[in-house]
């Protein structure tokens, strides 16, 4: 690798993610998530920008336009140059080998999944991922915090991990609730610039991850901030802007 990577990978899962949880707070959010995705859309056509979307299989499913289903958020995506889906697992549970293979079934019909990840970060089971085609998945990483620490955030290499490409995550992009509301604006955008300065400097990966329900929520300031992270990243020729699976092919992955 003799360029720094960039890469930004989505967590898509609408309520999904809260449903073992108290999910009712988050119905709001929800509402308002369909537009967060579609800005983000728009923003990374604007610069040409490829990015993975983890998509729980669940979302796949035809039915009503609210916080549990999610065939139009999906359609939008693939509308969309550049972006790649992935799974976020069939309903983010953790998951056995059904689960995996539900989450294929529900994207056959165009798209043939090649990278995965995990509900909350837990890593198993990464044999049942290689037996049903995926190629790659997203490391944990410890950054959920990583905005309000006073410090570079990590980059790394992708590695070979039971037959698949582990891309580990560098940084996530907090959201804007509660407490949060009151991170100053162009904090984020700092952090993945000096995180993209990282990966250029040492050949390594920046690796960024977000939930779109997180985003619902002081949504102009964090997309300006990530709008702003596109324009330097575009601007760096020893940068390279690839999705997960770009990823793995590069580094041999079928």
């Amino acid at each position: 690798m003799n360029k720094g990577i960039f890469c930004i990978s989505l967590d898509t899962e609408l309520l999904w993610g809260r449903k073992d949880l108290d999910w009712k707070p988050f119905v709001d959010q929800a509402s308002r998530t369909r537009e967060v995705i579609k800005r983000l859309l728009e923003l990374f056509a604007k610069y040409k920008i490829p990015a993975t979307w983890a998509i729980v299989g669940k979302l796949f499913e035809d039915g009503p336009k609210d916080g549990w289903h999610g065939k139009d958020i999906v359609e939008m995506i693939k509308k969309t140059r550049l972006q790649k889906i992935g799974s976020h697992s069939y309903s983010h549970e953790v998951f056995d080998q059904i689960d995996v293979k539900k989450s294929q079934e529900e994207a056959q019909n165009s798209l043939k999944l090649k990278s995965f990840v995990f509900p909350r970060n837990k890593i198993k089971y990464l044999g049942i991922l290689k037996k049903n085609g995926f190629t790659n998945f997203r490391g944990p990483d410890q950054s959920e915090y990583e905005l309000l620490l006073p410090r570079i955030p990590p980059v790394h290499n992708a590695f070979r991990d039971s037959g698949l490409i582990n891309i580990p995550g560098s940084m996530y992009l907090v959201s804007g609730r509660g407490i949060r509301k009151y991170i100053p604006a162009g904090l984020r955008y700092w952090k993945c610039r000096l995180g993209i300065d990282a990966a250029i400097k040492h050949h390594k990966i920046f690796h960024i991850w977000a939930h779109p329900i997180d985003l619902s929520t002081d949504t102009n300031k964090i997309l300006n901030d990530l709008e702003q992270t596109l324009v330097y990243a575009r601007s760096k020729k020893e940068l390279q802007i690839m999705t997960m699976g770009q990823i793995a092919k590069s580094l041999g992955a079928s």
